[in-house]
């Protein structure tokens, strides 16, 4: 087996350096056959990727290595899927998290630790398919992919505020990144207007008037740990949708501590889309973001799908609570 790996450097404020180092040391003690690769900017793992893809898609004998934070898996999943060759025989994929949130991390089951994380993808004897979202933009008319969340309203001009801020570097050098989200969430409750929303699944349409949290997920995991979505697994095909509108100023604010409580998607405020087709509208122009990756501001005319992507790595299924 030869693994191609891809390392973002900067991943959760310098961690991906320190993690290199310390999968390198255990690689070569192994004596096993690798080509590391470095990022060099935000997109560079996308072309990294797609030059890959277009060279060792279809090898059985090859294994891509992400070390790097949500951002980087990311863009390597859609580099590979922007390939020709890539997207007829996607490279399979081992992951290593060292950024801020790891949410996929924790949907799939894969250790924080690097070592741990790696003998995960070692000891992989096949391919996992996982489930992955499409996107379409019909108004950009623009394709992607995402492995955590899509969404617009107010997460998304959380992930906005938070990238422009000049704290966030200096918290992610102390791997205190998830504290920039909460330091700029205050402000963006506050400033946050609520949009019209439509939503349209199968034949049924339902209207919101005052949305202000809409958040596709593939998995139960958001913003470095919050369930958002606490049904969903990876190994499931559907997708689910959750609307939260705006009312006065105490239900926005006990709406907030249900979801720092992780208890948002079950209470009576949430309206929650479950399925492997949703589509919907805005009116307005709202901010988007994608696994945090910011989408801009703009119209959102979006229609939602999913995919299979094959992982070389042994999960780690979640532990549940033991029934009495």
């Amino acid at each position: 087996m030869h693994y191609s790996i891809i390392i973002n450097p900067v991943a959760g404020g310098g961690r991906g350096n320190s993690t290199w180092s310390t999968v390198k040391a255990a690689l070569d003690a192994a004596q096993l056959d690798y080509t590391p690769l470095f990022t060099r900017d935000e997109e560079g793992a996308t072309y990294l990727t797609m030059r890959l893809a277009d060279r060792h898609a279809g090898r059985p004998d090859e294994t891509l290595i992400v070390i790097g934070g949500d951002g980087t898996l990311h863009q390597v999943v859609n580099g590979v899927l922007q390939s020709k060759n890539g997207r007829q025989h996607p490279l399979p994929i081992g992951y290593i998290p060292c950024g801020t949130g790891n949410d996929f991390a924790r949907g799939y089951g894969i250790s924080t630790n690097p070592l741990t994380a790696l003998h995960q993808i070692l000891d992989a004897e096949t391919t996992e398919p996982v489930t992955i979202g499409h996107y379409h933009d019909a108004i950009k008319n623009e394709d992607g992919y995402f492995l955590n969340n899509l969404g617009i309203g107010f997460d998304a001009a959380v992930v906005s505020r938070t990238n422009a801020s000049k704290s966030k570097r200096r918290l992610n050098r102390l791997h205190l990144g998830a504290f920039s989200y909460v330091s700029q969430a205050l402000g963006v409750l506050y400033d946050q207007a609520p949009f019209t929303l439509m939503v349209q699944q199968e034949r049924t349409r339902q209207l919101f008037p005052n949305a202000f949290i809409v958040i596709a997920s593939n998995h139960p995991f958001i913003g470095g740990g919050r369930k958002v979505a606490p049904d969903r697994d990876l190994a499931e095909p559907n997708l689910e949708l959750l609307v939260v509108e705006r009312h006065n100023w105490l239900i926005t604010f006990w709406t907030m501590w249900l979801f720092l409580r992780e208890r948002l998607a079950r209470s009576r405020f949430a309206h929650r889309f479950v399925g492997t087709h949703l589509h919907y509208t805005t009116t307005s122009l709202e901010f988007g973001q994608v696994d945090g990756e910011e989408m801009g501001n703009r119209f959102v005319d979006l229609e939602l799908g999913t995919a299979s992507y094959p992982f070389r790595q042994v999960r780690h299924l979640r532990k549940k609570k033991k029934v009495k």
